[in-house]
């Protein structure tokens, strides 16, 4: 059911990363050059959205399908973790909506990027003590769109799926809160109508004047 404001008694509040909380893509196109001479189209980025580092392989692996998998994913790890600092940053509303949040409901990170560079990313703004769990995709069998991350955080922060609220730009995160059994707030152009609510972004009044407790 679509509503027009998020539910005020949650038991926790599970955060997306790349594109929800930090805007990651120029650190992730900057990665993408530098591996393999050209940053990604805006197809490659559509066919990715959402996913994982070893999506962004099975790219690579088309244009180069002599190169070592396993070399390719730290090579690939190690460029983009030393370009977050000069390429990230936080999306509108972000920062607010953590450190007004942080202490007063259950949060928790849930990505699919590689659980190093979601500590990382949060760590360069300041917010990784904020969390009470940070997840990344290998911390769980399966990634988004698979519900086993929103499951896992739930798990670990003790808290009934049903009664989280997941916040999401990707439609692989969409189908993992929803598969999860979550209340899915949405974002950004590209899920405009869908989840159980959408708004622009993080800098909405219907999210700044959000004020959800267990």
């Amino acid at each position: 059911m679509v509503t027009m404001y998020p539910p005020q008694h949650v038991d926790a509040v599970l955060f997306d990363m790349d594109g929800t909380l930090l805007n990651t893509l120029p650190a992730w196109c900057v990665a993408s050059e530098q591996l393999w001479g050209t940053s990604l189209t805006d197809v490659d980025s559509a066919e990715v959205d959402g996913g994982t580092v070893d999506d962004i392989l099975e790219l690579y692996l088309r244009d180069f399908p002599q190169a070592d998998p396993q070399a390719t994913v730290r090579r690939f790890m190690d460029i983009l973790d030393a370009n977050l600092a000069g390429n990230t940053e936080p999306m509108p509303g972000a920062d607010r909506l953590v450190r007004r949040l942080a202490g007063h409901v259950p949060i928790a990170v849930v990505s699919n990027s590689p659980t190093r560079l979601v500590r990382d990313g949060l760590a360069l703004q300041g917010w990784l003590d904020l969390f009470d769990a940070v997840l990344g995709v290998d911390d769980v069998a399966a990634g988004k769109p698979a519900p086993d991350p929103y499951l896992t955080a739930a798990e670990r922060l003790g808290a009934d799926p049903t009664r989280c609220v997941v916040i999401e730009d990707s439609a692989f995160g969409l189908r993992a809160g929803r598969a999860a059994g979550a209340w899915v707030l949405t974002l950004g152009d590209r899920l405009k109508g869908q989840g159980n609510m959408w708004v622009p972004g993080l800098d909405d009044e219907r999210v700044t004047t959000w004020e959800p407790h267990p």
